[in-house]
């Protein structure tokens, strides 16, 4: 593929359908949109995400250059966050979080988190007619970061509403809801500031009393504990509640999903992946090249953008047997949208935990659950969100 011809390359849009991607596939690995380069095919997806070649152009901080967020204090803060770090300050950054979220620690999260499920199944009141987002979904990542912080389960309400005003806004590109965007930002601040320092005289087994010890060891500066206290209190909630209501939707759309669940109690992993694979949260993870890289027969020219786009990547038919069937025991493949080498998602262990626990202790308590009419999902150019859904557990 000559890379002076770009208008060779086949244009889709940013918020293409499966059926349109599955089309553009069928010409070239790569197309074009808006947002720059398209890879829509899985292993020229990971080569981009895990290559050295490639960076994150400033990563979350381009997503605020275009709502206008470019300077004053809001902007100061975000710059100081690891989604808008590179290079040393990114692998300085990550030291904290690896040491926080690494496997063996989220492992023994599991008794925990199959207890606050079980508590939050306890308390719906109709079975028969279940907000699957209001009375489950959202609960479980909020309770569960109150537990890990060591603040009051009480207040997961509380956080839940300011979570839910910094992210969407900005991954949505909703400039309406900037203003609440920023304000829940310091309010969050604030929370967090308190929280720490009221823990650093009280230091226990908890996520704060860790992060404190990274600060005390040398590992971060004392100004750089809220910058990750904060990142954590971003990225732990909006993505996994959402994910949480794609994958289950997923599975009960076609009834044929949820009997292989049941089948194999023990595969709900796999069944979480898959979900990933056919609805993930993310619709694509954006990378940049400083100088020209060539990938295969194609040569990205310096200063691109490059999306790898998960949603069409998940289905390629050259990694995927039958690539739109839901289908347990494929080969292991990683799930694109948790990124990968030093952009990886640092949470995503944790979130695996999360749904994998949700899928298999509803298939054991509710193995008849069902969908309640049509659910509904919004597909915006950078993420998906799962904007309504009902079930009937019994």
């Amino acid at each position: 593929m000559a890379t002076n011809l770009l208008e060779q390359l086949p244009h889709i849009s940013p918020v293409a359908t499966f059926a349109e991607y599955a089309e553009v596939r069928k010409k070239s690995w790569v197309g074009v949109s808006e947002r720059g380069f398209e890879v829509l095919t899985y292993d020229k997806g990971w080569a981009v995400m895990s290559g050295k070649e490639f960076d994150i152009g400033g990563g979350f901080g381009n997503i605020l250059d275009q709502l206008g967020i470019t300077e004053g204090p809001y902007r100061e803060e975000w710059d100081k966050i690891i989604v808008c770090t590179e290079g040393e300050r990114r692998d300085h950054m990550r030291k904290p979080y690896m040491h926080l979220l690494k496997p063996q620690q989220v492992a023994k999260l599991q008794p925990l988190v199959r207890e606050l499920i079980h508590g939050i199944l306890d308390d719906i009141e109709d079975p028969t007619d279940v907000d699957f987002m209001k009375e489950i979904g959202d609960r479980l990542p909020t309770q569960l970061y109150c537990e890990l912080i060591s603040a009051p389960r009480e207040m997961a309400p509380e956080i839940w509403r300011i979570t839910n005003s910094i992210n969407p806004p900005l991954i949505t590109f909703n400039k309406a809801r900037l203003k609440e965007s920023e304000d829940a930002y310091w309010e969050g601040m604030a929370f967090l500031k308190e929280h720490i320092e009221a823990r650093r005289d009280n230091l226990g087994d908890d996520f704060t009393s860790e992060l404190i010890r990274c600060e005390l060891s040398g590992m971060i500066k004392p100004d750089e504990t809220t910058s990750v206290a904060m990142s954590l209190l971003i990225a732990s909630m909006d993505n996994t509640m959402h994910q949480l209501g794609l994958s289950l939707a997923t599975l009960l759309e076609d009834r044929s999903r949820w009997e292989q669940v049941l089948a194999r109690p023990t595969a709900a992993p796999q069944a979480a992946e898959e979900t990933f694979r056919l609805c993930p949260r993310f619709n694509v993870i954006m990378r940049h090249v400083s100088q020209d890289v060539t990938l295969d027969d194609f040569t990205f020219p310096a200063d691109s953008w490059i999306a790898v786009a998960t949603r069409s990547a998940g289905r390629d038919e050259t990694k995927f047997d039958a690539p739109d069937e839901f289908r347990l025991g494929r080969p292991a493949s990683k799930a694109l949208q948790f990124g990968g080498s030093s952009f990886s998602c640092l949470g995503a262990t944790l979130a695996r935990l999360e749904i994998s626990e949700m899928i298999k202790i509803i298939a054991e308590r509710y193995p008849n659950i069902r969908m309640i009419g049509e659910w509904k999902a919004a597909i915006g150019p950078m993420v998906t969100e799962c904007e309504h859904l009902r079930v009937s557990l019994v």
